[in-house]
């Protein structure tokens, strides 16, 4: 089968959820244009690094394909959705997005459990990390739905609400050493690139970076106390 086209791959997003432009702004619906806002944001840095822009912003919409079928699950969900529909190659960014450098380790909040995490492991130990998965990875950790955030703030946000592990810390580090090598190979920054990022947050980039650190800490923290007290 031919490569995947932004075009085919929004057109597999949305099929059968968006059927008129209205459906785009029901709550249920915002994790496609999180997707979108991924796929647009993939484009621009793949401009940027002279590669196939098309290519990266496909990628974008199908990361989280698999929330049509099942959130809690979406990786897998969507890995064999897109293999159900002959694009094998592409499947795979269904289960790198969330992964920094293919590391099951280096995820936001508390990662997939049993046979769903054995076979993730499996894969990602198996499948060399791209730059395609890294720009996914990284836009995935910038793009809301509604717009486009600092990694302090929407991880920060993903914090609170998903939890932390004793890999937190390494995940959050590792994600702005991703951003930094990007807009090196770049020649800008992110918010050159993305003037659309609120100035408020910008201006509150070293206050989120030290409140999501504080929570990591004191979380871990209390996670020794209760196993020295138990």
């Amino acid at each position: 089968m031919e490569k995947l086209t932004s075009a085919k791959a929004l057109s597999l997003l949305t099929e059968e959820i968006i059927v008129e432009a209205s459906d785009y702004q029901k709550r249920e619906n915002r994790w496609i244009l999180h997707c979108i806002r991924v796929g647009h944001a993939a484009r621009r840095i793949a401009e940027r690094l002279g590669l196939d822009a098309d290519y990266a912003e496909a990628l974008g919409y199908i990361h989280d394909i698999g929330r049509r079928i099942n959130h809690p699950t979406h990786p897998i969900e969507g890995y064999y959705y897109m293999q159900s529909k002959g694009y094998v190659v592409e499947s795979g960014i269904c289960l790198t997005h969330s992964f920094i450098n293919n590391d099951i380790c280096m995820t936001a909040g508390v990662g997939p459990k049993g046979e769903i995490n054995a076979f993730l492991d499996q894969y990602l130990r198996n499948h060399p990390v791209t730059v395609y998965d890294n720009i996914i990875q990284l836009c995935d950790l910038f793009c809301e739905w509604n717009g486009y955030l600092t990694i302090e703030k929407r991880l920060l946000d993903i914090t609170k609400r998903k939890g932390v592990t004793e890999h937190s810390k390494q995940h959050f580090l590792l994600a702005l050493q991703l951003q930094k090598e990007i807009e090196t190979k770049m020649g800008c920054t992110m918010p050159d690139l993305f003037p659309e990022i609120a100035n408020e947050d910008l201006e509150n980039k070293e206050k989120d970076y030290d409140t999501l650190l504080s929570i990591i800490e004191e979380t871990n923290k209390n996670k020794v106390k209760k196993v020295v007290e138990g």
